[in-house]
């Protein structure tokens, strides 16, 4: 008969919840070094303070897949406003153990465009966890594409840098002309929103660098060669959802200086500058365009998660 999505109760919803917080704590612990059980707790928190009214919570849809009067699974879809302004999310999807293998994922998220299409929503993106291999095929073959990535690998601590190119401190002229040119020319690389906005850009970055060059975590570097600025990156120290990864946020080489290898000696430049702080890993984000993507599988890092959008 094929899969139809049903209204999830509360009663159901809270019986599922345990067995969700526990999936994605455990993605979380595996992808990112987080403490099994500090993950865990963290999960609960976001569950409860996301969904203060349950299934009733304002622009969450919240169904169970059913096949010939069979439950098979669990759909929870954000509307747009939630995750991102102009894009509704899938949250959550989960074919129960025993039903899985069967095509239950394709038609549940086929019923879940369907549904938003009704409701006039146009776009949707999901996260795929790196080490899922199989539902990152799937997405792909449902139309799904690269909307951006973070990849990882452990520092070498005896790394040797070839004394070409050097980071140095940003001041805060600097970086304010460098942020505003990013901002205008290119949003998405601060938002990762296929519709931000320049504004949202530079709200982004204040909330992730309220104090500038000198917040705590965060260090804006200028890479330089032979006294010039060749470009510039945003690295970001580990924090509680990433105790073991340091992580290049925004990573750019001026035009003029492009193709010289510049973006792997700052890449190394960093990890250099990492190591100095005792941490163990370093992560890329990487934005879902053909260029970024090819320099990526140049670099030996594993993928770790990865964002991805569709137009209905």
């Amino acid at each position: 008969m094929g899969v139809k999505l049903i209204d999830l109760t509360q009663a159901e919803l809270e019986a599922r919840r345990p067995a969700m917080a526990a999936w994605y704590a455990h993605d979380v612990a595996l992808s990112f070094g987080v403490d099994p059980q500090v993950a865990l707790e963290q999960t609960v928190q976001e569950l409860s303070t996301s969904l203060a009214d349950g299934v009733d919570t304002e622009g969450q849809l919240f169904w169970k897949a059913v096949d010939d009067g069979d439950e098979i699974g669990l759909l929870w879809i954000s509307m747009p406003g939630i995750v991102f302004p102009d894009m509704a999310w899938i949250s959550e999807i989960e074919v129960d153990e025993g039903r899985r293998g069967r095509g239950y994922g394709r038609q549940m998220i086929a019923a879940g465009e369907a549904d938003l299409l009704a409701r006039d929503v146009h776009r949707i993106g999901l996260h795929v966890f790196g080490h899922n291999t199989d539902a990152r095929r799937l997405y792909l073959r449902l139309g799904y594409r690269i909307l951006s990535q973070v990849r990882a690998r452990p520092i070498d601590p005896e790394l040797q840098l070839d004394g070409e190119l050097t980071l140095v401190p940003m001041t805060q002229d600097g970086y304010e002309d460098r942020l505003h040119a990013l901002a205008a020319e290119d949003p998405f690389a601060l938002v990762r929103d296929p519709g931000a906005t320049t504004a949202d850009a530079l709200r982004a970055a204040a909330r992730n660098a309220p104090d500038g060059v000198t917040t705590e975590g965060t260090l804006l570097l200028a890479a330089e060669v032979d006294g010039d600025e060749v470009g510039w990156l945003w690295l970001a120290l580990p924090n509680p959802g990433r105790p073991t990864t340091g992580l290049i946020a925004y990573l750019g080489v001026d035009p003029e200086h492009r193709r010289r290898g510049h973006g792997r000696r700052m890449i190394a430049a960093a990890e250099a500058e990492l190591a100095r702080y005792g941490v163990p890993r370093i992560g890329l984000t990487v934005p879902g365009r053909a260029e970024a993507l090819a320099f990526a599988d140049t670099l030996d890092m594993t993928l770790i998660s990865e964002q991805m959008v569709k137009d209905l």
